[in-house]
């Protein structure tokens, strides 16, 4: 990790052959902008650029994405993460999500008791 703040380290890695692989780039920093509210660093390696780590790190697939939490736990991806929630679930952000959820329904219901007081 870089930074002690960091509470994940994301390791993409992907095929720069297969048409996909920047759709799989975009799709996962949609999803970390999204549900992730903690600081996170993304490093994206081609494995055409570097072979050896397919065997080094056992990739068997790509895309694989690998996360690092600053407490050391490290969780294993393999696809397009398409389907968000598995992910969302898997990294604990779900609670923050949840969290953020019911914060604007709370938000909500104020603005329209301030609303109704208005009227």
């Amino acid at each position: 990790m870089s930074s002690i703040d960091e509470k994940y380290h994301l390791v993409l890695y992907v095929d720069s052959v297969k048409p996909k692989s920047s759709g799989f780039i975009e799709r996962l920093h949609q999803l970390c902008e999204k549900y992730l509210n903690n600081p996170y660093t993304l490093e994206v390696i081609d494995l055409r650029e570097n072979p050896a780590l397919t065997e080094q790190r056992r990739i068997v697939a790509v895309p694989t994405l690998d996360v690092i939490t600053s407490e050391s736990r490290q969780q294993r991806f393999v696809g397009d993460l398409s389907i968000s929630e598995p992910f969302i679930i898997a990294l604990g952000m779900y609670h923050d999500a949840e969290k953020m959820k019911r914060n604007a329904g709370e938000m909500g219901q104020q603005i329209i008791h301030l609303r109704n007081k208005l009227k």
